[in-house]
């Protein structure tokens, strides 16, 4: 995780100094999350770091009490990895089925780090316009990819098909678009929209981009690992 935990100190640090944000700490050890980040506005948003999406690890996680705003950073540093494929598994099949079964709010995933815009990972948003790259350290990087999950936890009787997020609503990840370049037609919104068939829970999941679906799944159960 030391690499991880350098590139996203290196990041935050020059949100800092941008002043995008307030201020930010690391967590420690002893906590689950990873970084507490003050927004400008006073706003506490709070950070825990994933690796790729499609292991297990990505659906163990817990929202502190002091989070305002809970989001999820993948840093994938596996060079043969295959973002799509891992940000599909991440969500559909570990994040969205944790937050739903066992009522857990994520509020956004980011899915970024130093391989993006490198030959190991090409990026399609570079290819809009030049000079999108922005140097941190020895960095240089791309705008980030951000996924704006539902403002409330789906639940079938009541709240079957929430609202995702509008970008403004989530701080740290509106911030972190600016700071980085990135264009609003380029956020992905995500929908979970939850049913009873027969004895069991599904869920059929979206991933909204520009106003055009970009992904759906099939009501997919939820089943208890």
């Amino acid at each position: 995780m030391f690499d991880k935990r350098d590139f996203v100190s290196r990041v935050l640090a020059f949100m800092q100094d941008g002043e995008f944000i307030k201020d930010w700490q690391s967590a420690g050890s002893k906590n689950r999350h990873d970084y507490s980040v003050t927004l400008p506005d006073g706003r506490v948003s709070v950070i825990e770091l994933k690796g790729c999406l499609d292991g297990n690890n990505t659906a163990i996680f817990e929202r502190p009490a002091h989070a305002q705003e809970f989001v999820i950073w993948s840093v994938c540093s596996n060079g043969s990895a295959d973002p799509r494929l891992n940000v599909w598994s991440g969500i559909h099949t570990r994040l969205g089925a944790e937050m739903i079964e066992n009522e857990k709010q994520v509020d956004g995933l980011v899915v970024w780090d130093w391989l993006c815009g490198t030959a190991a990972r090409p990026c399609p948003k570079l290819k809009r316009k030049t000079g999108r790259l922005t140097t941190v350290g020895q960095f240089q990087l791309t705008p980030p990819c951000i996924y704006l999950f539902p403002k409330t936890v789906p639940s079938v009787r009541n709240n079957p098909n929430p609202e995702p997020h509008k970008l403004e609503e989530v701080g740290f990840l509106a911030a972190l678009n600016t700071c980085f370049g990135g264009y609003f037609d380029e956020i992905n919104r995500v929908r979970f929209l939850v049913a009873h068939k027969g004895g069991e829970t599904v869920r059929t999941t979206s991933i909204e981009r520009a106003g055009v679906i970009q992904h759906t799944s099939r009501p997919t159960a939820i089943r208890r690992r």
